[in-house]
């Protein structure tokens, strides 16, 4: 590991807002908070480092992938990791002691995006190979495979209550699957452009979806109807992220900038800038104080918002 004292001295001249910056290993994927908030997990080059987020030090790197990571979830009790690589592989992970406890093959494609159901019980993972599968976190054995009208998957989220498992294509779609019996529910249409990150609000109500179209769309879960189309990034969306309270959507675009929109009012509250890349991943602690954003600079910014 680094020197902490490198690490550090890095935590100066930082933009307004910003507390810590992230800056070990090269960002290609994911970033992801552990259920209390403390730690955060980031898809590198060589593997998933794990950061304490208070003070930006690295605790740990996860390496077992034979490429670089491309995705990261913690599970709802922060006990265990999943990582998804263009190796193809989903590797889970012990998160206190750092162990590999499973390598999951089966996708032909790199793994895009992992996400653990709301009980933890499995994991799905999304791949361009067009398929979704569904993983038992126990056993590590394959439950299902989901299959859509669309050829490239690139991302997947639960719904909060664990019913619903949707996934952002490269088909310009939000496919929306049965989480326990696997009949493909409905499909959303309304981006011109690649899926390529979605998110819940906490209540399951609304699903927010962000694109290469340049475009934060908010859909109403129950009628499954577009409700708003929120521009302003000069460029493509590449990440996005509900903030806990369920009032504010993050949005990170290759402009730079992370956008924290109002979905009540469904404009745009604030701006936040510093990065000098894109701005691939977004992702709220689950306590609401921090924002984590993720870029091709290489680093993680951690923003107060209290």
């Amino acid at each position: 590991m680094d020197n902490p004292n490198a690490q550090t001295d890095t935590q100066s001249n930082l933009p307004e807002g910003v507390k810590v910056r992230l800056d070990q290993g090269n960002l290609t994927g994911d970033i992801a908070f552990s259920s209390d908030s403390t730690q955060l997990a980031v898809a590198c080059d060589i593997g998933v480092w794990v950061y304490d987020v208070d003070s930006g030090l690295g605790l740990n790197l996860l390496v077992e992938h034979k490429e670089y990571v491309r995705c990261v979830a913690y599970s709802p009790d922060g006990s265990a990791i999943a990582s998804g690589s263009i190796d193809n592989t989903v590797v889970l992970w012990d998160a206190i002691s750092g162990s590999p406890t499973a390598t999951l093959a089966g996708h032909t494609d790199a793994v895009r995006s992992v996400a653990y159901s709301a009980d933890g019980a499995t994991v799905a993972s999304g791949s361009p190979d067009g398929i979704v599968r569904l993983w038992d976190t126990n056993t590590g054995e394959a439950k299902d495979t989901l299959k859509g009208r669309a050829d490239s998957i690139r991302c997947v989220k639960y719904s909060p209550d664990g019913s619903t498992l949707a996934a952002g294509t490269g088909d310009d779609t939000i496919e929306l699957w049965d989480a326990t019996t696997g009949r493909h529910k409905a499909t959303l249409k309304g981006h011109t452009h690649i899926v390529d990150s979605i998110a819940y609000s906490p209540d399951g109500a609304f699903l927010a979806s962000g694109s290469i179209d340049g475009t934060v769309r908010l859909w109403n879960t129950d009628s499954r109807k577009l409700i708003a189309t929120l521009t302003g990034h000069a460029g493509y969306v590449w990440g996005i992220a509900y903030a806990p309270d369920g009032k504010t959507v993050a949005s990170g675009g290759n402009d730079n900038t992370i956008r924290l929109w109002d979905v009540e009012a469904e404009e745009l509250k604030e701006t936040l800038t510093g990065h000098t890349g894109s701005v691939r991943n977004v992702a709220y602690s689950p306590d609401g104080s921090i924002l984590a954003s993720g870029s091709d600079d290489h680093t993680v910014f951690i923003w107060d918002l209290t």
